[in-house]
C-alpha cells in the first residue's frame, strides 16, 4: 500500500477483456488503493496484458518491441510462454493479483525513473496488430492538459441497468417471515433447462459426452475438456431458460468416446463452442432471476470454496464484494444482505450462480431468521422504545 510519500505506480493495460477489467478495478479500488493509477502506455511505468485472445501472439511481440525494458505482469493460461515478465495463471485470484502487482511496484521503484524514457516505436509496425486499441491508436505524446484517471470503486461494480435486469431481475427485498413471501425467493431449477443441463452432466463420465436434443436446439456437452456447443444463438438460449420445460420433450443422449472424438475434431471450425463454466453460470443467472434454488437455507452460514474465473464469468452487481466476505468468513444469505447493505436479489443471484458450479459449501451453523436485523436497525428500534417510554412517564408525573 502506497503512503502519502509514494506516488501510486502508474499503469497502462493491453488487449483487456471485460472480466479481467473489472478485477483489476476492485484491486485498484480496494486493497490498492493508493498504490496504482491506470494511464496511457506512453507515460506508463509498467503494463498488464490480458493474454488469451485472439492475436495474443502478435500482442505480446509487439509491446515487448516497443516497451522492452517495461516490467510486465501477464494474465494468461499459457504460463511458459513468457520470459521476462510476471505470470498469473488463470482463474485469477485477488490475492495473488495484489502479491504480484506489490512485486511489479516494488520492481519499478529499483528501477527509479529509467522506466520513463520514450518508448521504442518499430520502424514499420505490422497493421491489425494484436486487437487492441490502445496499441493501434494511442498518441505518440500525452496531451498536457490529461490527467491520468483513477479506478473507481463505482467503475468496478457498475453495470448497466438493463444487463443487471437480464441476469438479477427487479423484485424487491422480501419479508423472509412471511410464509407468501418466502416463498417467492425460491425457484426449482429441475424444471428448467438449468435442471436439464445439470442431469445430463450427471450421467457422463470423463471420457463421454452428451448430447440434449429438443424441439428448440441441440446442446452438445463435453465435461472432459470443459466444452459445450450450441446450435442456438444467446438470444434464442435465454427465453429457454425462463420457461418451464416439459421433461418428455427433451432427449438426452450419451456420446460414446469415438463420438466425443469427431465431436472434438470440430473445435477449430466452429463458433458455436463456449467452455463449459461459463455456459453453467449464464444459465443460472437467466435462470434464477435473483432467486435461489428451492432447498437451501437462508439462515446457514455460506462459504466460498474458491473464487470463480472471473476474468471468464459474467460479474453480477457487488459480486466482488460478495466473494470476498464469504471467502474471509462464512456469512448467511441474509447476513451478507445486512453486512453489504446491499439488495437481495444481488445476493441471491450471486450464490445461484457460485452454486450450479459447485463452488459453495453451506455450513450448518444456523442464526434463527427471526433474530437477524442490521444492527442500525435494532438501535433505531431501541431509539423509538426509548422515546415512547420517556413520554409515558412524563404524561403519568402530570396527571
Amino acid at each position: 500500500m502506497a503512503n502519502s510519500s509514494t506516488p501510486p505506480l502508474r499503469i497502462a493495460t493491453f488487449g483487456m477483456g471485460q472480466h479481467a477489467r473489472k478485477l483489476l478495478e476492485m484491486a485498484f479500488a480496494g486493497p490498492g488503493k493508493g498504490s496504482y493509477i491506470l494511464v496511457d502506455e506512453v507515460t506508463a511505468e509498467a503494463g498488464i496484458l490480458d493474454l488469451d485472445g485472439p492475436g495474443w501472439e502478435k500482442l505480446w511481440k509487439d509491446y515487448k518491441s516497443r516497451f522492452p525494458r517495461r516490467p510486465t505482469l501477464i494474465i494468461s493460461i499459457r504460463t511458459h510462454a513468457f520470459a521476462d515478465a510476471w505470470v498469473i495463471p488463470k482463474p485469477v485470484k485477488l490475492d495473488a493479483l495484489l502479491a504480484t502487482l506489490e512485486k511489479l511496484r516494488a520492481s519499478c521503484r529499483h528501477r527509479g525513473e529509467a522506466s520513463m524514457s520514450p518508448p521504442q516505436q518499430p520502424a514499420n509496425p505490422p497493421p491489425g496488430v494484436g486487437g487492441s486499441k490502445s496499441l493501434q491508436e494511442s498518441p505518440s505524446v500525452m496531451p498536457g492538459n490529461a490527467v491520468p484517471q483513477r479506478f473507481t470503486l463505482d467503475a468496478a461494480e457498475a453495470m448497466e441497468k438493463r444487463t443487471a435486469h437480464e441476469y438479477c431481475g427487479d423484485a424487491p427485498d422480501r419479508d423472509v417471515t412471511d410464509p407468501l413471501q418466502l416463498e417467492k425467493v425460491y425457484y426449482d431449477p429441475g424444471r428448467y433447462l438449468q435442471g436439464h443441463l445439470h442431469r445430463a452432466l450427471a450421467k457422463t463420465q470423463a471420457t463421454s459426452g452428451v448430447c440434449i436434443k429438443s424441439g428448440w436446439g441441440e446442446i452438445t456437452l463435453l465435461p472432459g475438456s470443459s466444452q459445450a456447443m450450441l446450435k442456438l444463438s444467446d438470444k434464442q438460449l435465454r427465453p429457454l431458460c425462463v420457461v418451464p420445460l416439459v421433461e418428455a420433450d427433451v432427449e438426452i443422449n450419451i456420446l460414446n468416446p469415438q463420438e466425443v472424438e469427431r465431436q472434438r475434431a470440430q473445435l477449430p471450425s466452429l463458433t458455436s463452442w463456449q467452455l463449459l463454466q461459463p455456459l453453467l453460470w449464464k444459465v443460472a443467472l437467466w435462470t434464477s432471476r435473483g432467486r435461489i434454488p428451492r432447498g437451501v437455507p437462508l439462515d446457514c452460514p455460506v462459504y466460498l470454496k474458491h473464487w470463480p474465473n472471473v476474468t471468464r464469468l459474467l460479474l453480477t452487481p457487488h459480486a466482488m464484494r460478495i466473494a470476498a466476505l464469504w471467502t474471509t468468513q462464512p456469512h448467511s444469505l441474509l447476513d451478507t444482505v445486512a453486512i453489504l447493505q446491499i439488495p437481495q436479489r444481488y445476493v441471491f443471484a450471486f450464490f445461484s450462480a457460485v452454486y450450479s458450479l459447485g463452488l459453495v459449501e453451506l455450513k450448518q451453523t444456523p442464526t434463527p431468521i427471526r433474530e437477524r436485523m442490521p444492527s442500525n436497525l435494532k438501535s433505531r428500534q431501541k431509539s423509538i422504545l426509548g422515546r415512547i417510554l420517556s413520554r409515558l412517564r412524563r404524561v403519568s408525573q402530570s396527571l
